[in-house]
């Protein structure tokens, strides 16, 4: 039951993370990482003064840890830029399966993780590969009403961000696996990783920090609060079934993704073609994502 729980957590905060700031009026995606990142910042103070790991942690691992949470900053903004040009649900559909694959290979590079696979798992793996391979175009080449998404400068660069996001939250864990540290106590290092991380972009963007109202600067702080919160129910689910399994689930977020994209923000527009192949894309991915995750 508790694990049942964990995974609603975890889907409800990664499936929702993005809606509240998607039609906030930023400077640019380095102000809206900020914002995120300054969030999860003081969600991850709290944690760590109440359950207290973080104080194990020595100064090698602290760093690495702070590594770790730099490059999901990268991440954040390659995402941000992904769900600008492409909407929410096609950046999120793209770069949600990315993040295993580009895990596994890791695991398969750096920690001899998937070798000697028996005939069942590569059945399972050419089967997942498929999966993605056909849901990805379905996501990239549905036809939204963004008119700017549909232009060639904007897909693209689109594309790029969904694509880095992938790679670098596919690996910022790399850092934090090598440390050696347990998740609890990795959360606020790797925190203080990102907000430094977006401090960075953000004052090397030369804008202003400011949004035009108090409304708009809460929904962006949300927007970091509801990531958090999923981050830490992937945590508790990872704690309560293992990291594959639980990581793997939490990519099922995608699925709440697209429906908040297509029903609420209307990106691409409900009863559409674009909606349907955008939404298939999105079940597709999701599936074959979970295939590789529970791969032996």
């Amino acid at each position: 039951m508790n694990s049942l729980l964990f995974a609603l957590i975890t889907v409800f905060g990664w499936g929702t993370w993005l809606a509240p700031s998607q039609k906030v009026t930023f400077p640019n995606q380095q102000i809206k990482t900020l914002y995120v990142v300054a969030a999860n910042l003081g969600i991850a103070t709290a944690v760590a003064l109440w359950q207290g790991s973080v104080w194990h942690l020595t100064p090698a691992t602290f760093w690495w840890t702070f590594l770790g949470g730099m490059i999901w900053a990268v991440g954040g903004l390659s995402a941000f830029t992904a769900t600008n040009k492409l909407g929410m649900a096609k950046a999120f559909g793209v770069w949600a399966p990315l993040n295993i694959i580009v895990s596994l290979i890791w695991g398969a590079i750096l920690f001899d993780e998937f070798v000697n696979l028996s005939n069942e798992t590569i059945v399972l793996l050419v089967a997942a590969v498929v999966m993605i391979l056909v849901g990805v175009p379905l996501i990239i080449f549905a036809k939204g009403a963004d008119n700017d998404a549909q232009k060639p400068g904007a897909l693209r660069l689109g594309l790029a961000g969904a694509v880095g996001a992938g790679i670098l939250w596919g690996s910022y864990f790399i850092p934090i696996k090598y440390a050696g540290v347990s998740p609890w106590a990795g959360a606020f290092p790797s925190a203080l990783g990102m907000a430094c991380g977006g401090v960075l972009l953000a004052l090397l963007s030369r804008q202003s920090w400011k949004l035009a109202s108090f409304g708009d600067a809460m929904r962006a702080g949300l927007t970091g609060v509801l990531w958090s919160v999923g981050n830490y129910g992937m945590l508790l689910l990872v704690d309560a079934i293992g990291a594959g399994k639980g990581f793997t689930i939490s990519q099922t977020a995608v699925v709440v993704s697209a429906l908040i994209s297509i029903y609420w923000l209307h990106e691409p527009p409900p009863k559409t073609r674009a909606a349907g192949l955008t939404f298939i894309g999105c079940i597709l991915t999701t599936l074959g994502g979970i295939l590789l995750g529970n791969l032996k």
